[in-house]
C-alpha cells in the first residue's frame, strides 16, 4: 500500500480527472489493454502517472511546435504577433461588412434581443391556449 501512497500511482477516478476523459473511459482502455493497471485487494485498481502520458500523443506533428502543456496541465498559447492581429482584425471586419449586406438585402435592421424574442413567444402561445 506504500507504493500507491508515494504519488507513482493514481486511482481510475484521478486518472479520468488528469487527462480529462469519463472513469468509464480509463475503464474501458483498461479492459482493452491499451492503458496498464495494477489490481490493489480485491477491488482497487492503480495506474502509473507514467503510463498516462502514453495516452497523451499528438494528432499532427506539424505545426505544433508553438503550443505547450503548462505546468498547471493547460495548453499554453502564445500571444498572436502583431501581424497576426492585424489579419485577425481584418478578417473580423470583413465579417461584420459582409453581415451588414446581408441583413441590408434581408431588410434587418437588427437582431432583436432574445429577450423580445421570448416575450413575443410566451404573449403568442398565451393567446393561443386563451
Amino acid at each position: 500500500m506504500t507504493v500507491i501512497a508515494d504519488g507513482d500511482y493514481v486511482t481510475v477516478k484521478e486518472a479520468a480527472s488528469l487527462v480529462r476523459v469519463a472513469p468509464s473511459t480509463i475503464r474501458r482502455w483498461i479492459r482493452e489493454g491499451t492503458l496498464p493497471a495494477c489490481r490493489v485487494g480485491q477491488r482497487r485498481v492503480a495506474l502509473k502517472r507514467a503510463d498516462l502520458l502514453t495516452m497523451i500523443t499528438p494528432v499532427r506533428t506539424r505545426g505544433i511546435t508553438r503550443y505547450r502543456i503548462s505546468d498547471s496541465g493547460r495548453l499554453a498559447v502564445p500571444r498572436l504577433t502583431p501581424a497576426e492581429q492585424r489579419e485577425a482584425l481584418a478578417a473580423l471586419e470583413r465579417s461584420e461588412r459582409l453581415q451588414e449586406r446581408i441583413m441590408a438585402k434581408l431588410g434587418i435592421d437588427r437582431f432583436s434581443p432574445s429577450e423580445e424574442l421570448i416575450e413575443e413567444g410566451r404573449q403568442e402561445r398565451t393567446r393561443q391556449l386563451s
